[in-house]
C-alpha cells in the first residue's frame, strides 16, 4: 500500500475541520486558526511533497497526532456547543449496568496494589499507541506499516468526528472518583499527565479503548500469539478507565466495539489500495 494514504486521511480530516472553524470562526481564536491551517499545510507537503524525506512521509500522520487532539476544544467550541452530554451518556450508563461503575468500582475493590496496576495499564496507552508500527518499521516491513497507520488514524478520526458531534466530558469532571482515596503513585502520575494534557469532551467513545483495541488485533496479524501479550494489556487498560473514573463504563464499550469496525474497515480498504500505485504505473509505462 502507497505510504500516502494515511496522510491524504489526516489532510482530508484537517480540511473538513478547517471549514468548520472558518465557519464557526467567532468561537475561534485566530492563532488556533492559523495553527490549524499550518498543520494543514505542513501534512499536505509531507504526504506529496517529492523533496519530503521517506521516513518523515511515513510517520508524519502519528507526529501530528498531539496536535489533532489538543485542538478538540477548538473545534467542539466551532461546532457550537455550549453544553456537554454527560448527562445522557449517565443515563445510558444506569440503563446499560444498573449503577455507575466509574464511581463504584474503586469504593467495591479498594486495594491499593490493584489499583495501581489498573493505572499502570491506563498510562501503557501512550506506548500502545505506537508500539504496532515501530515494530514493523524497525522490521523493515513498510507496507504492513503504512497500513497500521491508516487503521490507527481510521480510528482516531472516527473518535475526533465522534467528539466534535457528541461531546462529553467523562466522570472525572463530574464526581470525585473514589480512587483518589486509595492513592498510589502511579494514579498520582496518571492525573498528573491528564490535567496536563487532557482535552475536555472526549470521554465519549473512548479513544484509549479504541486505538488499544485495533492495536491488539493488529498485533495478533502481524505477529501471532505474541500480539495476544497487546490484547491482555488493553483488556486491564480498558478496566483502568472505569475503576480510575476517567471514563464511563459506556466509554469503554463503544470504544472498543469503534476500535474493532475502524480496524476491519481500515483493512478491508488497504487492499484496494496497494493495487493501487502499481495500476498507475502500468498505466503511464511506455509502450
Amino acid at each position: 500500500m502507497s505510504a500516502i494514504w494515511p496522510g491524504a486521511l489526516v489532510v482530508v480530516y484537517l480540511a473538513v475541520t478547517g471549514m468548520l472553524l472558518l465557519i464557526g470562526r467567532s468561537h475561534v481564536q485566530p492563532g488556533g486558526l492559523a495553527l490549524h491551517f499550518g498543520a494543514l499545510a505542513a501534512m499536505a507537503a509531507a504526504t506529496w511533497l517529492k523533496t519530503t524525506p521517506r521516513w518523515l512521509q511515513l510517520w508524519a500522520p502519528l507526529l501530528v497526532l498531539l496536535f489533532l487532539y489538543t485542538e478538540m476544544p477548538m473545534l467542539i467550541r466551532a461546532a457550537g456547543h455550549d453544553t456537554f452530554f454527560d448527562a445522557s451518556v449517565i443515563r445510558w450508563e444506569r440503563a446499560m449496568f444498573g449503577g455507575q461503575p466509574a464511581i463504584e468500582w474503586a469504593g467495591r475493590w479498594p486495594f491499593r496494589a490493584l489499583s495501581e496496576l489498573l493505572h499502570a495499564a491506563y498510562l501503557s496507552y501512550y506506548l500502545i499507541i505506537v508500539s504496532v508500527p515501530a515494530v514493523l518499521y524497525l522490521s523493515g516491513r513498510r507496507e504492513e506499516f503504512s497500513e497500521a497507520v491508516l487503521v490507527l488514524m481510521l480510528t482516531f478520526i472516527t473518535c475526533f468526528v465522534s467528539y466534535i458531534a457528541l461531546p462529553v466530558s467523562g466522570p472525572r469532571y463530574v464526581w470525585d472518583s473514589l480512587a483518589g482515596a486509595i492513592g498510589g503513585r502511579i494514579r498520582e502520575l496518571a492525573i498528573w499527565l491528564l490535567d496536563a494534557r487532557s482535552s475536555e469532551g472526549t470521554a465519549f467513545p473512548s479513544s484509549h479503548v479504541a486505538v488499544a483495541v485495533a492495536q491488539s488485533i493488529l498485533a495478533v496479524r502481524y505477529f501471532g500469539r505474541t500480539g495476544l501479550v497487546l490484547a491482555v494489556l488493553s483488556s486491564a487498560l480498558a478496566f483502568g478507565a472505569i475503576y480510575g473514573g476517567f471514563h464511563y463504563a459506556v466509554d469503554v464499550v463503544s470504544g472498543a466495539f469503534l476500535g474493532a469496525v475502524t480496524t476491519v474497515l481500515g483493512l478491508a480498504a488497504a487492499n484496494p489500495l496497494r493495487r493501487v500505485q502499481p495500476t498507475q504505473a502500468n498505466a503511464t509505462a511506455p509502450t
